[in-house]
């Protein structure tokens, strides 16, 4: 696999998942702004980490691992009252989740879902994850506020995350 392909690969899996990782980085960190940045910053460092994921192995898992690392670099810069729980604490949160496979009818459907975004959509989604804008960059490039992007982008990853969950289960039953 290419660097290009994994790093895609790679890319495709986060936007699936981003709201799980939003979930156990929020649990951890009680600023709403620090939880995105920890967020963003997780999604640089897989994709340019993604040459070292194996795909036979549980997604979630490496990438909690990297949130994890995440938490501990951003942790260090926060405000007392934000900064996550102790090295151990992490990582036994980011151990104890339990990951699953993606197969392959899934990352098909999730490309095909992306592409039946509306065109502004789409647009948000490849500016955010394939260019690996941050919000307040997309909003710049579009003319729009960092909250507006964020609205859309929230939007768009519930439409994806609900036409995969039809497409699966029309093949499933």
């Amino acid at each position: 696999m290419t660097t290009e392909t994994a790093q895609a690969f790679v890319q495709r899996l986060f936007i699936e998942h981003v709201d799980e990782l939003k979930g156990f980085v929020a649990s951890l960190v009680p600023d709403p702004e620090l939880v995105d940045d920890v967020v963003q910053e997780t999604f640089v460092a897989v994709t340019a980490r993604a040459a070292h994921y194996d795909p036979r192995q549980s997604f979630n898992n490496w990438l909690f691992i990297v949130a994890r690392d995440k938490l501990r670099e951003v942790g260090g810069r926060a405000e007392a009252e934000a900064r996550p729980f102790a090295d151990d604490v992490l990582e036994v949160l980011a151990a104890s989740h339990k990951g699953f496979a993606i197969s392959p009818d899934h990352m098909r459907f999730l490309d095909e879902c992306i592409g039946m975004l509306a065109p502004q959509a789409r647009r948000i989604v490849n500016l955010r994850y394939q260019n690996s804008m941050k919000p307040r960059h997309v909003a710049k490039a579009l003319g729009w506020t960092a909250a507006s992007v964020r609205v859309a982008l929230s939007r768009a990853r519930a439409v994806i995350r609900e036409c995969v969950e039809k497409k699966m289960a029309a093949t499933e039953g």
